[in-house]
């Protein structure tokens, strides 16, 4: 397998202490070509749900090979397993704690192994707190440099995946929940406009509510109602989402992830 260079980090360690540094500096060592592309650091501390929405949403949009390495890791120093996988052309190295989940619900699974093979891991002792720079950064140097996914370890049964709620269509309602709240307050459901599609034709006339609240109908954007107002609008993911024009949707309707998102096509009347 060819080398490559370009690699992502997301992780929970935030930007104000030595942890990003410290993981960057042992992947320059492994890989000292890498080119470190940062998605982000500001992943609630040990909120594995938002990390694997932020990868799939931002991993997708990179050219193929790019290898994307999460450290959201509430079980460093267990027994949780390092997976390595390849899906839809691109590469992840990810604890198998469910950071994989939303990827591997969108993007074809091509490959998947454990790192498990000692000639790919530190001989020295890793911190029982700091993988991410003592296992995770020398592992995807080897990566990074051509080593094949295959010579890692071997193939699991089984990997662990998040119980991701599900869109559910009920008297001619569909009801879905928040997934994800943006740092703008935005609330962001698990339903798409594909789905929509798939149920309606004029998705001018459908209705948005938010825990039995009326939002209204679907906007094109956020400035198409006045500031300080809610609305809904199918976003730059094409997934459904409540804001406030200027203002903070989840501070402001008092709703976050779990919300209930309801959407009915109007019939005549407001």
């Amino acid at each position: 397998m060819a080398a490559r260079s370009l690699v992502t980090l997301l992780s929970d360690f935030g930007t104000s202490d030595p942890y990003v540094g410290a993981m960057k500096g042992a992947l320059l060592q492994a890989a000292p070509r890498a080119v470190i592309v940062d998605i982000t650091h500001d992943i609630p501390p040990q909120n594995v749900m938002a990390a694997a929405f932020v990868l799939w949403q931002a991993s997708i949009r990179f050219p193929p090979g790019t290898l994307h390495v999460g450290v959201v890791d509430p079980g460093v120093g267990t027994e949780r397993k390092i997976l390595a996988a390849q899906l839809g052309g691109q590469l992840y190295l990810v604890p198998d704690n469910g950071l994989l989940s939303l990827v591997a619900q969108h993007v074809p699974m091509e490959r998947l192994v454990v790192v498990r093979n000692s000639a790919y891991l530190p001989g020295g002792a890793a911190s029982m707190t700091f993988h991410g720079r003592d296992l995770f950064a020398p592992v995807a140097g080897h990566i990074l440099s051509g080593v094949d996914l295959a010579r890692l370890g071997p193939q699991p049964q089984t990997f662990k995946a998040l119980e991701l709620p599900a869109p559910v269509e009920q008297q001619g309602e569909l009801i879905g929940q928040v997934i994800y709240v943006d740092r703008f307050g935005n609330l962001v459901s698990n339903l798409s406009r594909r789905l929509l599609q798939q149920r309606w034709r004029d998705l001018a006339a459908l209705r948005v509510y938010l825990a039995g609240r009326p939002i209204g109908p679907l906007q094109g954007a956020y400035g198409f109602v006045a500031p300080g107002e809610p609305l809904a609008l199918i976003n730059s993911m094409d997934l459904v989402e409540v804001a406030v024009n200027h203002g903070n949707a989840a501070a402001v309707l008092g709703q976050g992830v779990g919300g209930e998102v309801r959407i009915l096509e109007r019939h005549g009347g407001r």
